[in-house]
């Protein structure tokens, strides 16, 4: 090999080392980006789930302070 094709293959291997980093790089972001989602997706479940409970509660408030009203208390 000349020295050109030598530098060349030297050039070529940092660009793919530095590529194949990239990669990783990448693929450990996507990891932590889909566990942030899964992290969100729960929460908003326990919100949904909170909030349900909530209206509940709000509907028996309101039945019972209709009820009052109508036995005149």
């Amino acid at each position: 090999m000349t020295q050109f094709e030598v530098s060349q293959h030297a050039l070529l291997l940092a660009n793919n080392e530095g590529q194949s980093r990239e990669i990783k790089r990448l693929q450990v972001e996507a990891k932590q980006m889909r566990l942030a989602f899964r992290d969100l997706d729960l929460y908003c479940g326990q919100l949904e789930a909170e909030n349900a409970h909530l209206k509940a509660r709000l509907e028996r408030y309101e039945m019972f302070e209709t009820a009052t009203k109508v036995w005149g208390y």
